[in-house]
C-alpha cells in the first residue's frame, strides 16, 4: 500500500524530497529551480504552493514527489507512471482546481487522461519540449561581445521577457511589471543574465540560473526579430553556458520547443545534446 503526505512549508517538503531531486538534477531541473526560488527569494503575496510526497505505508520509504506554484503547472518529474493513480486520487480530494501539469512525457501521458476522466475536463496540449544537456561547448564566432546584466538593465530584460512570452508562451502572457519582477528575482537568486551587444546595441539575451545540485538551466533566450539570422542567440547562449560552468555547474541544461526546429538546431550546433522529452498540458472545463 501507498500513502500521500501534503506539506504547508517548503522546508518540511525539502527535508523529505531533497535526496530524490538532487539524485538526478537534470531530470528535476524545473523542480530544483522552483525550490531554490521559494527558499531563497520567497514572494509573500504569492498563491500558496502545493507540495506532495508519495510513500510506502509499510516502510515509509519515499516513492515520489510533486510540487506546484500557481499559476504554473504542477511539476511531475518526481512521479513515476505507476504513481499516477494514487496522486490523482489524493489531488482530487485536496486540490481539484489543478489545471495544468508539466513533466517527463511518459508521466504526463499517464497522468493527463487519468486526471481528465476524474475531473470531467478535456486535455489541451500546451508544449512539447525536449531537454538538452551541454556536451562540449562550441563557442560560435559571432560579431559582438557578451556582458552580464545588472539591475540597471531590468527594463531591457523585461522587454525581452514579454516578447519571448508572447512568442513562446502565448498561453501564459506576461505583463511588463511581472516580467521586470521576474528578471529582478533571477538576478537576486544569482543568475547569470547575459546581454549580447554589437557596437553597444543589445541584440540578444540569455539567462543561466545559478547552479542547483550542480545543474544550471538556461532560459529564457530571446533575440528581437530585427536582429535574427546573425547567430546572436547562439552567441548569447554559449556565453551563458560559459558563465554557468564558471559558476560551478557540472551540467548545463535547457528546454526547447519541439515545434521550433530553428532553436533546436541552434543549440545542437553549440554542443547541446538531447536528454529526454517533456510535455505541458492544461485541463479545460467543459463548455
Amino acid at each position: 500500500m501507498e500513502e500521500t503526505r501534503f506539506y504547508d512549508d517548503v522546508a518540511d517538503f525539502w527535508a523529505v524530497a531533497q535526496d530524490l531531486y538532487e539524485a538526478e538534477p537534470a531530470k528535476h531541473t524545473t523542480a530544483l529551480s522552483v525550490i531554490h526560488a521559494l527558499v531563497d527569494a520567497p514572494q509573500p503575496d504569492a498563491a500558496p504552493p502545493v507540495f506532495v510526497t508519495l510513500h510506502d505505508d509499510t516502510t515509509g520509504s519515499l516513492l515520489g514527489a510533486a510540487l506546484r506554484t500557481p499559476p504554473w503547472p504542477m511539476a511531475l518529474s518526481g512521479i513515476r507512471p505507476d504513481g499516477v493513480s494514487l496522486l490523482t486520487k489524493e489531488l482530487l480530494a485536496a486540490h481539484p482546481e489543478l489545471d495544468s501539469v508539466m513533466g517527463p512525457r511518459d508521466v504526463v501521458d499517464a497522468f493527463a487522461p487519468t486526471w481528465a476522466a476524474a475531473t470531467s475536463r478535456t486535455v489541451r496540449p500546451i508544449l512539447d519540449l525536449r531537454l538538452y544537456r551541454l556536451g562540449d561547448l562550441l563557442v560560435p564566432q559571432v560579431e559582438g561581445r557578451a556582458r552580464l546584466a545588472s539591475e540597471a538593465d531590468l527594463d531591457l530584460l523585461a522587454e525581452h521577457w514579454v516578447a519571448f512570452s508572447s512568442e513562446a508562451n502565448a498561453h501564459r502572457p506576461s505583463t511588463f511589471a511581472d516580467a521586470r519582477d521576474g528578471a529582478h528575482r533571477l538576478l537576486t537568486l544569482g543568475a547569470g543574465y547575459v546581454i549580447w551587444e554589437v557596437d553597444g546595441v543589445p541584440v540578444s539575451t540569455a539567462c543561466a540560473k545559478f547552479p542547483n545540485a550542480g545543474a544550471s538551466r538556461i532560459g529564457p533566450v530571446y533575440t528581437p526579430p530585427a536582429h535574427r539570422q546573425h547567430g546572436y542567440a547562439a552567441a548569447a547562449t554559449a556565453a551563458a553556458a560559459s558563465w554557468a560552468l564558471s559558476a560551478g555547474a557540472t551540467e548545463v541544461l535547457l528546454y526547447t520547443d519541439l515545434a521550433n526546429p530553428t532553436s533546436n538546431g541552434v543549440y545542437q550546433r553549440i554542443g547541446f545534446r538531447p536528454v529526454a522529452d517533456y510535455a505541458e498540458v492544461a485541463f479545460d472545463q467543459p463548455t
